[in-house]
C-alpha cells in the first residue's frame, strides 16, 4: 500500500477576542474561526485576519454556533486588554498557533 502525503493549504483564519463574564470577574479566550465559515454565519466576527495551515480536527469548541479553535486563555484578573502579557496556551494546542494568533493583538504568552 502506497501513502499518499498531501501538504494542507493555508486558509485565511480570523483571531478574535472573547470576552465573558465568570463568578470571579472578566475572563478572555483568544479564539480562531475560519474565515469562510465566519461569512456564511449571521454573527459577524471582528479581529485580524491570519493565514495559518492548520490540520483538520482542531475546531473541538462551538460559539453561537460555529465551530471555533479556543487557542489561549487570560490568566489575570479584570479585562483581558488590562493584563496583555498573562496569556497561557489551552492543552493540546502548539505554542507556534498560539503564537501566531496572539501576535496581531500584540498579547504574549506566558511559559509554564
Amino acid at each position: 500500500m502506497k501513502v499518499f502525503k498531501r501538504t494542507i493549504k493555508p486558509q485565511t483564519y480570523i483571531s478574535f477576542l472573547h470576552i465573558y463574564e465568570t463568578t470571579w470577574g472578566t475572563a478572555g479566550d483568544i479564539c480562531l474561526i475560519r474565515q469562510s465559515v465566519a461569512e456564511s454565519s449571521t454573527v459577524k466576527f471582528v479581529g485580524h485576519k491570519i493565514q495559518l495551515a492548520l490540520p483538520k480536527g482542531l475546531e473541538r469548541d462551538r460559539l453561537v454556533n460555529c465551530p471555533i479553535i479556543k487557542v489561549a486563555g487570560n490568566v489575570g484578573d479584570g479585562h483581558p486588554k488590562e493584563h496583555p502579557l498573562e496569556w497561557e496556551a489551552y492543552e493540546g494546542v502548539d505554542q507556534e498557533i498560539a503564537l501566531a494568533a496572539l501576535k496581531p493583538w500584540g498579547f504574549k504568552l506566558i511559559e509554564l
